[in-house]
This record gives C-alpha cells, structure tokens and sequence, in this order.
C-alpha cells in the first residue's frame, strides 16, 4: 500500500479529491491574474470615476463594477462546492 505526502493512505476519493483541488487552485490563480489585471488598469481611474461622475448619472461606480465582479466569483465557487457536494453525496463519499 502505498501512502501520500501526508503519510495517510491512498483512498478511492484520492483522484477526485485532487482534480477538485487542481481545479479549485485553476480558479483561484485566475481569479488572482484578473485581479491584478484588473488592479494595473484601474490605477487611478477611480478618481476620475470621482471627477466625471456628474457626467454619467446612474452608473456604477468602478468600485461598484468590482464588487459586482467580485460577487459573481463567488457565487460561482458556491456553485462549484454545491456541484462537489452532489457528487460525493450520489457516489456515498461524504
């Protein structure tokens, strides 16, 4: 029997397990790339959101826009440990 990393033994959840893992990790370093994208964009275009947004009445703010986005990956996340749970819960891992 072989063990992992951690010294525990393999189990039959062991590959699903790590594909949800990779794949939560796949989501997590594109949420951080988008971020950071989107933070080197948006330097200094909140203040002149601030200056013109007479100009624009009924729009959201940047800071709007990104709390949206921000929201939005989180309910997906949500989804995706729903989805997980459902998996684990019809092949009786959980």
């Amino acid at each position: 029997m072989t063990t992992t990393s951690n010294g525990r033994p393999h189990t039959a959840a062991d590959p699903f397990v790590d594909l949800v893992s990779r794949s939560q990790r796949a989501v997590t370093d594109a949420a951080t790339g988008m971020a950071e994208m989107w933070g080197a964009a948006l330097t200094g275009a909140d203040e002149a959101t601030r200056r013109t947004s007479g100009s624009f009445p009924g729009q959201p703010s940047l800071g709007e826009a990104v709390d949206r986005a921000v929201d939005t990956g989180i309910a997906v996340l949500e989804m995706q440990r729903s989805v997980a749970h459902q998996v684990l819960d019809a092949l009786r891992l959980r």
